[in-house]
């Protein structure tokens, strides 16, 4: 192998290697995210099922307030969970970055 084969494999190593930890990271931080999600559903849930059940106690706006935001918190979640967790556009494939003959190099992403 010549010095520019070799630099070129290593550069293909390297970005390689980049794109790897960058999608670790990524599905860290996804993962921290849903779980961090589940945990705020879970406590405004509680909060506002205290509310709910317990309308004799507060006033009427402070039982709308807590229905409504029940309903945009459990709304806004389905929503967040199925763009980011369930739409497969938005996460990075992991591809060779290699040359293909006859071709350009492949940079680790899908079409867009």
């Amino acid at each position: 192998m010549n010095a520019i084969t070799k630099e070129a494999v290593r550069q293909q190593t390297e970005t390689f290697e980049q794109l790897k930890r960058q999608d670790r990271q990524w599905f860290a931080l996804r993962l921290t995210m849903g779980y961090s999600a589940v945990v705020l559903l879970l406590a405004v849930l509680a909060i506002c099922g205290v509310i709910l059940f317990g309308t004799r106690i507060y006033p009427e706006f402070v039982v709308k307030a807590a229905s409504a935001t029940l309903f945009a918190d459990v709304v806004g979640l389905l929503l967040a969970v199925w763009k980011f967790a369930l739409t497969s556009g938005l996460h990075n494939r992991l591809n060779p970055v290699t040359f293909v003959p006859d071709s350009k190099p492949v940079l680790g992403r899908t079409g867009a």
